[in-house]
């Protein structure tokens, strides 16, 4: 039987890398960046099934972007391109990120470019902070949130506040856009890295409370020597190992359960995720 498809709602970017700031680079390596293009190729290399939602603009960055995620494995059939507004490109080097991202394409893809049979057939929906400015995205996510909701797909949410914070104004539009969408999800994908842009703290314990609310009821949380897996009722941790949210998303599909099960799942059930 063939697996569901993860739904990776989330933006496509052309980067420019270099070993020195842009700014003094001679050179630049060319490759696709961005969260939900990465996601879905991780999730492709798991062996699972990844549909990139997403809009690129109808350029020859575009153009390359698409073709060489599609030589990756991801599945381009739902992408959207536009004249209106370019494909992102991003320069980066030495730890400095330089987005040029003003009115991009991905930021445009409105809620009317979504079609919601896409999400019958799927495990789960993906979707990161990266696209939730004040745009025609963020209505499409809130869109692609109620979708699958109606279809009992998992939602799935992982903020990734450090990764996202070179595209917004100001860190505390995107803390407050971050924390909104919480309840919204299933699951949570959290790094050590998001908390403080969250919380103003480091300590994981101080933040369950508000990260447990609406339909949240399984959370992942990876720091540097250890993974946890948290529901309601059940800590389980393991020491750092290779398991990446793109593995852990797999191993859910293979469950095969549904989101109003999460909170009755045993602990010997859980620990498939995890081990």
């Amino acid at each position: 039987m063939l697996e569901k498809p993860l739904l990776c709602l989330g933006e496509a970017w052309l980067e420019l890398t270099a070993d020195t700031p842009p700014e003094l680079a001679g050179q630049f390596q060319v490759q696709v960046g961005g969260w939900g293009a990465g996601l879905c190729r991780a999730y492709t290399r798991c062996g699972g099934r990844a549909v990139l939602l997403s809009q690129l603009g109808a350029d020859p960055f575009g153009r390359k972007a698409a073709a060489q995620l599609a030589a990756d494995g991801v599945d381009c059939s739902r992408l959207c391109f536009t004249d209106a507004a370019p494909t992102p490109v991003v320069f980066s080097g030495a730890g400095e990120t330089l987005p040029y991202r003003t009115r991009s394409s991905e930021l445009c893809y409105a809620p009317e470019q979504l079609d919601a049979d896409t999400f019958r057939d799927a495990f789960a929906l993906c979707f990161s902070s990266a696209c939730l400015l004040d745009s025609p995205a963020r209505l499409t996510h809130l869109k692609a949130i109620a979708a699958a909701r109606d279809v009992g797909t998992f939602v799935c949410y992982a903020p990734r506040m450090t990764e996202s914070a070179p595209f917004w104004p100001d860190a505390a539009s995107l803390r407050e856009t971050a924390r909104a969408f919480f309840p919204q999800a299933d699951v949570l994908l959290l790094k050590n890295s998001d908390l403080f842009p969250l919380f103003g703290s480091h300590e994981l314990r101080t933040a369950l409370f508000a990260l447990f609310s609406g339909h949240v009821q399984l959370i992942f949380y990876a720091d540097s020597e250890n993974v946890h897996l948290f529901t309601r009722s059940v800590l389980l941790s393991a020491a750092k190992n290779d398991l990446t949210e793109a593995e852990l998303l797999h191993r859910l599909c293979r469950l095969n359960t549904w989101p109003d099960k999460l909170a009755g799942l045993r602990e010997s059930t859980l620990r498939k995720l995890l081990f």
